[in-house]
């Protein structure tokens, strides 16, 4: 009986030491970047830039721990992003006939990302950043230009094999500096996806195709230490 009080007690002690040595940020991300969806068979796709993928962002750390878990931040971004590509051929999609020799697409997405990062003191307060990422993305709206009758069209799309949900993962490097309770960071991230955005589909008219999203982004982030 007293080896499970102690055990207990020794338990509830640790949570509470880890607890009083949590420190919890917040701040914002902004960043801009490259984009591309990778279609099997290709369709002369190539990539885009989005000047937009911005996130609130809360990191979690404990500087008291012992060994390598004093560098490691565990971070939930609630992001919004742009994503897009062009096509020198007709769309994927049969209902898209009208459609120009050339095809823009752009897409409006909410993004989830799960980040794990290292934090490695490489001179006083700058550090380098070892960045891995699991994240979700929902597609909120889908817009394309072409070109029909000599004059350019913009249109919103949807297509019945088009899924409008994504996951993947991704790893990146970058730096930070650390100026009293506030972080300042640069880092570039190559984001893969692991999911279809479109439903892999064989038809007369188009064999099995594959359809991943991949991204480039470089930004810039604050954190304030808030506990």
């Amino acid at each position: 009986m007293k080896s499970k009080f102690f055990i207990l007690f020794f338990a509830l002690y640790l949570a509470g030491s880890a607890a009083a040595h949590a420190e919890i940020y917040l701040g914002a991300r902004y960043g801009t970047g490259l984009t591309m969806l990778y279609f099997m068979p290709h369709q002369n796709e190539k990539m885009a830039v989005t000047p937009i993928n911005a996130a609130v962002a809360f990191r979690y750390c404990n500087s008291k721990a012992l060994d390598y878990e004093r560098y490691m931040n565990l971070m939930i971004e609630f992001g919004y992003g742009e994503r897009g590509y062009s096509m020198n051929t007709h769309p994927i999609a049969s209902s898209d006939t009208t459609a120009g020799e050339k095809t823009t697409r752009k897409s409006q997405v909410l993004e989830l990302p799960l980040v794990m990062q290292a934090k490695i003191p490489l001179y006083r307060d700058f550090n380098l950043l070892i960045t891995g990422v699991a994240y979700v993305a929902y597609y909120l709206k889908n817009t394309q230009r072409y070109e029909a009758d000599g004059r350019q069209v913009k249109e919103t799309f949807s297509y019945d094999h088009f899924n409008g949900f994504e996951y993947g993962v991704g790893g990146g490097l970058g730096f930070s500096l650390s100026i009293g309770k506030t972080d300042f960071a640069l880092d570039a991230r190559y984001m893969a996806s692991m999911s279809y955005l479109y439903t892999p589909v064989i038809s007369q008219a188009r064999f099995l195709y594959e359809s991943m999203p991949m991204q480039i982004i470089i930004s810039f982030s604050v954190m304030r230490k808030i506990f």
